[in-house]
């Protein structure tokens, strides 16, 4: 008969015998009387822990959404066109709730403001300083770029300008046709019209938009440019 076809025999005995379950749960059980001090103080340790990160994790969930409620009402006052005031408003979240999402945030909007408000210097240094933080996303940095770009070329500084624009529309994103219009604008002014032609054939062959692909065909020789879209209206309705 085959090795593993015979029967095996239990004994009373050996039924009766702790598993290895029961053996390291009494060892454990053992070696924590024998030292209920050092027990005592990891389990309070382990209860003071526990109780540190629910304090945190409240106090960053209030902090947060204080942060998004002063960012709203500044934005509400963005919104209504008082740019100067909104700047403030922006720089007080920034100050308070740096370390917040919309606390962030509000650093390239008060950018946003002071430009808006005729203030290019201050806009281009507030864009400089929200850049310097290391935005959270791609589409963030690309708008503070742009922004930078905008703000540079209207306080004069062409080279500023252009590395702002140029590193935007090298980003993927909604910024970056509008950076790379600006760079082509900036090149343009600069006397350099192959370079801004270059960039207009190059937006040529991505941008869907009716009103930019006329505005690119009338900037580049040769191209015959699409009538204006009230004309389009006018001529589609014949």
């Amino acid at each position: 008969m085959p090795q593993h076809a015979k029967r095996l025999k239990v004994r009373r005995k050996d039924l009766r015998k702790p598993d290895e379950f029961e053996t390291l749960t009494g060892q454990a059980v053992d070696w924590a009387q024998a030292h209920r001090p050092l027990v005592g103080g990891v389990v309070i340790a382990a209860l003071v822990a526990a109780v540190i990160a629910l304090g945190v994790g409240r106090w960053r969930s209030s902090r947060d959404e204080a942060a998004a409620a002063a960012f709203n009402l500044a934005q509400a006052t963005f919104t209504d066109g008082k740019f100067a005031d909104a700047a403030r408003a922006f720089e007080d979240v920034l100050t308070t709730y740096p370390r917040a999402p919309f606390g962030r945030l509000a650093g390239l909007y008060r950018a946003h403001a002071l430009a808006r408000s005729g203030d290019a210097s201050g806009g281009a240094t507030a864009y400089g300083e929200y850049l310097v933080t290391s935005p959270d996303s791609d589409y963030l940095r690309q708008e503070a770029l742009d922004g930078l770009g905008r703000a540079k070329e209207a306080s004069g500084d062409s080279a500023g300008a252009l590395e702002a624009y140029t590193q935007a529309g090298a980003l993927t994103g909604p910024y970056r046709t509008d950076a790379l219009l600006g760079a082509a604008r900036v090149h343009d002014a600069s006397g350099e019209a192959d370079k801004a032609r270059e960039i207009y054939a190059s937006l040529l062959k991505d941008v869907s938009d009716p009103d930019t692909k006329a505005l690119l065909t009338a900037k580049l020789p040769g191209k015959v440019a699409a009538p204006p879209p009230a004309e389009r209206d006018a001529e589609d309705a014949h």
